[in-house]
Parts: C-alpha cells; structure tokens; sequence
C-alpha cells in the first residue's frame, strides 16, 4: 500500500512540473559579437515580433520593467509604434532615433513543437500469504501508463546596435510548457537580462 501511494505521488508531481503547472525557460544557445569592446549598453528599445496586441504589451512592458530595474534606461516599441503588425523601414529608424537608444533588443517566435513523454505503468504482485494475498486483491496494484503532452515554445532574441545596425547578442531560448502569460514572460526576460549582464552588455 505504502508503494503504490508512493507511486502515485511521484506521477502527481511530474503531472504537475510537466502537464501544465509550472513552466520554465532556459537559454539553449547564445552568441556575441567577438569585436564588440563595450561598453556596456545603457539604453535599449524593447520589439516583440507579434500581431496579437495583448502579448507584445504584456512582454514589453516586462522586459522594460526588469531591464530598468538593473539601470538601464528601457523604452517599450508600442509607445512609439502602435500599429500592430509590421511597419516600414524609415517608420522603425524614426521611432528608434524619437527613443534615442544605444540598443534594440528583438524577439520573434521560431516554432512551438508539441512533446511527449511515455511513463510506463507498474505492477506490483500483493504478498503471497493467504490473508494478506486476499485482502490485498481487491485493492489492485497495477498503474497503468502515464502519458504527458506539452508544448515547448522556442524563440530567437537578438541585440543591435542602433547606430551601426549590427548584431551584438544573440540567444535561442525553449520555454516548456507555457500557460500564464504573465509567469512565462517574466522568466524569459529573467533569462535574457541575466545573460546579457554576465556578457557585460547590460
């Protein structure tokens, strides 16, 4: 009895770390620019490539809130563009030079991929002693299989130079099992601002 509760607690947590509950985001792959000397970005336009309104607010205002939080003078591109949806060359230089950045820090969405794992069920024979094997038999000791389905959302930031256009920073990220918004984006922007500062961009 004592294993079988056992059993269940551990397929409890992992329902609850992979089906949905919690979420988690970590840096996959970064690259920075080997010729850039620095020094380090005080000022940075925020963009997040995406046609749903809501989300490219909900992560702007985020980043911007932990970027500043660290010192560095942060500007939401929805303040200065509000159009949803792409926007012209000259419309993106123009609102860069208004926010008068060192920096533009771009993120865009590369794939969501759905994932799978497979916990194989159990059986646990009751005790061969004639009692215990009795009453044992109709409690049951078979788990059958466990079967987890999650999306893990992959995306792309890079950092610019707002002067000379070139790419200094950039990261690959998965964000596993994303369902608050608000949460997920808070620990994408933890993890993105703590790399850009341990490169000594920020």
């Amino acid at each position: 009895m004592l294993r079988r509760s056992c059993k269940v607690l551990l397929f409890a947590l992992i329902a609850f770390s992979v089906g949905g509950c919690a979420s988690s985001t970590r840096l996959v792959n970064t690259w920075q620019d080997p010729k850039f000397a620095g020094p380090a970005l005080t000022s940075i336009m925020i963009i997040d490539v995406t046609k749903q309104a809501s989300i490219r607010r909900t992560f702007e205002d985020e980043v911007v809130r932990q970027l500043q939080a660290r010192g560095v003078q942060a500007v939401q591109s929805y303040t200065l563009i509000p159009e949803d949806g792409e926007v012209p060359k000259d419309r993106l230089a123009q609102a860069v030079a208004q926010a008068g950045v060192q920096g533009v820090l771009i993120t865009r969405l590369v794939q969501i991929r759905q994932q799978t794992q497979v916990y194989p069920g159990t059986y646990t024979p009751p005790p061969y002693m004639f009692y215990g094997y009795y009453s044992s038999s109709w409690i049951g000791f078979y788990d059958p299989p466990q079967v987890y389905t999650y999306d893990v959302v992959t995306a792309e930031t890079n950092l610019f130079d707002a002067k000379g256009e070139m790419l200094i920073w950039s990261g690959t990220t998965e964000t596993f099992a994303p369902r608050d918004i608000k949460k997920d984006t808070q620990e994408f922007a933890a993890a993105i601002i703590k790399s850009l500062a341990a490169s000594g961009l920020i």
